[in-house]
Order: structure tokens, then sequence, then C-alpha cells
């Protein structure tokens, strides 16, 4: 295959876009250190407090709840994704000006709202000018139409941010549920309570809690400040017993549901975003000039001095891939001994690449990076980098050789991690159920003990599950790497080589890509090695390095609904 030439980006002008661009700090910190400041100067300029006689100050506010999810997610988005946080920003402050009553609130967030909005112009302006930058110089490139329909399968589809936004959308609907349950109830007894006055035998500051006597001791949450033997009045429906200047307020579950849901939309949308830039980049003319490029450890392409980086679907860089070459064009032994020379120990350093960069060539934008032998496929938009990144390190461990001639194993085989590390992911799966079970023994106490006492459960199972499941498949078409969370099949023309240290063998595929195993015998990485170089002999054109996602995602999912169900139990 031979790169489209494009005009080269000069030095002076790769400066100038390179200063064309919100410093990092300011979102990141600046803008998050002034939420902070807004919401210490709104709390302290609250001057309202919990009172019988206007139980709605301290009520259940269902306005705020649901403000409260661009409250949370700003500090978040800020950092994440610093336009979506200043929208957020400015939303809240919207609202703030709108529903609250609280002076000084409304003038911290407004103030920060406004910080929001001109940071967000500024990114605008800036992400403008340096796609003005590239204009003054840049050409139109046009690709092949084979190539482009082979680029079109191998871009990236549907991933991990799907099934988490799925999981995210079921949490949401779970969360929204459960506040129409939990607020019925509260209905419910409030209708059927009678008012009485209840004397405070103890107030635990620390908890939040106090214990009321009406007659018998009850503790009750609150928010408000109490002393002991003081009269409160009370509103008693049998065992619920509710302070009158304080209902009980279940819209934390609103809020929870909302803001997952919201999680889920943002994740669809950046899945969606990829799908509608691969579309941009494959169908029509693109505006391209000429940089060079390295992969950093990260298996992200730097553009040059580190203006920026590309995080790239992992394809080799020297090498031609049947995804992306003509359909005419073979790979010949060659080619393919010196796909990953550097990872066997044969080769020399590996030097910056000269590439056509066609797309988008902004911070935020959507690129392909074309050199002479492969096309590097974006998995996310172009980043300004905090800091120069490092370029690719030398692999880990010392290369393995093939093994001498003479009989391999029968096939297939499958190596297993050490005997240790399954025993102890066998253990460490019982959390799937120890988690569940603390909570419905009662031994949380309060909702973010539950919280925690759950996550810890899932968190145990899940890499219990990746250590006693973790594997390798010796096929005679290829490798299967079961790893964590994904599956990975690997014909034998796609491995790179075989490496091993004190922490047992290294296989890679991609660059960017490596997987690892303990307790597998070094013989192993050499029958590996040979049977790649078996099918490299036999002239064996292979086929694409696939990857699927593997059962501990089904994992994941069962236990989430596990702990819904967990939660709904111990409250229903």
């Amino acid at each position: 295959m031979t790169r489209p030439g494009a005009p080269a980006l000069d030095g002076s002008r790769i400066d100038r876009w390179t200063a064309a661009v919100v410093p990092w700090w300011v979102p990141r910190l600046a803008l998050a250190g002034a939420w902070i400041a807004a919401l210490v100067t709104a709390a302290a300029g609250d001057p309202t407090s919990c009172t019988a006689t206007d139980p709605s100050v301290c009520g259940p506010d269902v306005t705020f709840a649901v403000a409260l999810v661009p409250l949370v997610a700003t500090p978040f988005l800020l950092w994440w994704i610093p336009l979506a946080g200043c929208g957020a920003g400015v939303t809240f402050a919207v609202l703030d000006l709108i529903y609250d009553d609280v002076p000084a609130a409304n003038l911290a967030f407004g103030v920060h709202g406004l910080l929001c909005l001109a940071v967000a112009v500024w990114l605008v302006a800036d992400r403008r000018r340096q796609a003005a930058i590239v204009a003054e110089v840049a050409g139109p490139i046009h690709l092949d139409t084979a190539l482009t329909e082979r680029l079109r399968v191998a871009f990236p589809r549907w991933g991990e941010r799907t099934a988490a936004a799925v999981l995210l959308v079921l949490g949401g609907i779970g969360g929204l549920a459960w506040y129409g349950h939990r607020a019925a109830q509260v209905a419910a007894h409030e209708s059927a309570a009678v008012r009485a006055d209840g004397v405070i035998r103890s107030v635990d500051n620390t908890e939040g809690t106090i214990a009321v006597e009406v007659p018998q001791p009850v503790e009750v949450d609150v928010v408000g400040s109490y002393e002991a033997g003081q009269v409160i009045p009370v509103l008693v429906d049998g065992a619920w017993v509710r302070p009158v200047a304080e209902p009980e307020d279940v819209t934390g579950w609103l809020g929870a549901g909302l803001g997952a849901l919201c999680l889920a939309a943002l994740l669809l949308v950046r899945e969606q975003r990829m799908r509608s830039a691969g579309r941009r980049l494959l169908g029509g003319p693109l505006s391209a000039v000429e940089l060079t490029t390295e992969l950093d450890d990260h298996g992200r392409a730097v553009l040059p001095d580190g203006m920026a980086v590309v995080p790239v679907v992992a394809a080799p860089m020297r090498s031609t891939s049947p995804l992306v070459t003509d359909e005419d064009e073979e790979r010949t032994a060659e080619e393919i001994e010196d796909f990953g020379r550097q990872w066997r120990g044969d080769g020399q350093e590996s030097e910056p690449q000269t590439v056509t960069v066609a797309g988008d060539l902004r911070d935020g934008g959507w690129v392909l990076l074309i050199s002479d032998s492969v096309v590097l496929l974006p998995e996310a938009p172009l980043r300004m980098p905090r800091r120069r990144p490092e370029v690719t390190k030398a692999p880990p461990g010392e290369p393995l050789p093939p093994m001498d001639t003479g009989d391999l194993p029968e096939l297939p085989v499958v190596l297993w991690s050490r005997p240790r590390d399954r025993v102890l992911g066998a253990l460490s799966l019982l959390g799937f159920a120890i988690g569940p079970a603390v909570v419905l023994a009662g031994a949380p106490d309060g909702w973010w003990q539950t919280v925690l006492a759950l996550w810890a459960g899932g968190h145990f199972a899940y890499q219990g599950w990746c250590r006693l499941n973790t594997r390798v498949e010796l096929t005679r078409s290829g490798l299967v790497a079961h790893g964590r969370g994904r599956v990975h099949h690997v014909p034998w023309q796609r491995l790179y080589g075989v490496r091993h240290d004190e922490k047992g063998l290294w296989l890679a595929w991609e660059p960017g890509s490596t997987f690892q195993i303990g307790g597998v015998a070094d013989r192993w990485g050499a029958v590996m090695m040979r049977l790649r170089e078996l099918s490299l002999a036999a002239g064996d054109p292979g086929g694409r390095v696939t990857s699927r996602l593997g059962g501990a995602s089904a994992v994941v999912l069962v236990y989430a609904f596990v702990a819904i169900a967990t939660v709904w139990w111990q409250h229903r």
C-alpha cells in the first residue's frame, strides 16, 4: 500500500497549533476548585434550619434531587470531558438561580456558571483556531474503495462502553422504581400517622441519629441539631417515627437513578460519536497533513514533540495488515517476519514514523493515521496530553526462541495460570455470595456501608472470576487468550512473540496489547513460537485478531441484579 501524499505541517505551525489550546489545568483544576469554593460558600450562607412550623425546609425536594445530578457531575466531567463539565456547571447555575432562594448560593454558583461558560467558549474557539491552522496547508486525499471497505469492517464497534451503559440503564431504572416504591411507603405512613411529642434520650452526631422515646426508644436519622432531653413533635405510625420538622426524604434514590441514566446516555453518545466519526472518515475525501508519530506505553500514537495523542485501535506500525491492504496485495514471509521484530529481540530501536494524518486535526477531533504499510484507526478522539508521553519502552523480560525440531504436543492444549492464582480466584469468587449475605444479615450500619459491602463483594467476585479463568488455549489455527473481561482469538501469523520473566510468560500480538500468564513453563512459549514459525513457513495468510467479551461481563451483570434484589429485600 502506498501512503497518500499530503503537505507537511511545518514547525512554526505545529508551535502555533500547540499554543492554540486551553491549558489543561484551567477546566480540571481552576474550575473544579471554583466549584468547591461555590459549594462551601453556598453551605456557609444558608441560614435555614429545620423547624416544625415549616417542614418543607428539611423535607424532600424533588427539584433539588434533579438539580443534584449536574451539580455532582460537574467536577468529574471537568476532568474527563471538559466541555461537558462546563455544560453541567452552566446547567446547575441556571437551575440554582431559578429555584434556590439562598442569595449566597445564587451568587457563588452564578459566578461559577459564568466561568464555565467562558471556558466553554474558549475551548470551542481554540479548537476552531487549531482547525484553521491545519487548513492553511492541508490537502485533500482519497482512500481506495477496497481499502475503505476493509477499514469499515475493522473500525471499532459497540464495546465495553455499551455494556457499561446497559448496566447503568438497568441500575437507573431500578433506582427510579425503588424511589417510587419508597415514596409510596412514606406517603402511606404519613397519612396514617398520629402526631405526638417525643423526648430525645440520646444524640449521636457522628452517625446523625437520635433516639426518641414514644414511649419506647426509636432511633431516627436526622440532619438538624438536637440535644438530649429535648421534646420535639413527631409523627408515629407503629414502628415508623419521624420528627415533624424532618419528613422522611427518599429523593436520593431519584437523584441516583437519574444520574445513572444520564451517565449511560453520555457513554452511548460517545459510542455513537465514534461510529459517526468512522462514517465521516471513510465516507469521502479527507483533509490531510504529513507528520511523524510514535507509539507510547499505552498504545497511543504520539504526534511530534508530544503535541497530541491519538488513542488508536492496536495495529502494527511497520507491517502490512490484511485489514488495510489492497485486495490483490498479499503478505510475504519477509513482511510477516518484520512484524514484531523488536518484541522478539532481533530488531533495532523503533524510530518515529512519517504518517499522513487525515481528518479533523484538532483537540477532540477524529483522525486516521496512514503510513506506507498500515492505517491506524482511532478508538477515541485526539487529546492534548498534560505532559509529554513516554514512547514505547523495551518489552518485558527476555525473548523465547522457537523450540528445536521435534514432536509438537497434541493440540488443542489449555495452559492454565499457576494453581495458587486459581485457588485465590476461587476464594475471591465467594464474594459473590458473601457481599449480599453480609447486607441481608444487617451488618452494615447505614446506606454507605451497604454500598461498600456490595461493591467489595462484586469486586472480589470479578477478580476471582478473572483469576480462575485466565488461560491460553493453543489450537492448530492460533491461540485463544482468556484475559480480564475479554477473550482474544489470535492467528499464529499475528503473534509478535513470546517473552518470559519472573512473573511468567508475556504474549503480544498488537502494539500496546500484551497478555501475561503466570505459572506456565517456558517450554510452552517455545512451542507457541514454533507453531508460529510453521504457520509462516506454510504461507498461510491467516485472519485477523478478534476479541469478544468474556464471562466476567456476565458475572458483573448477574451480580448487579443480585445486589439490587438484596437492597430491595432488605428495605421491603
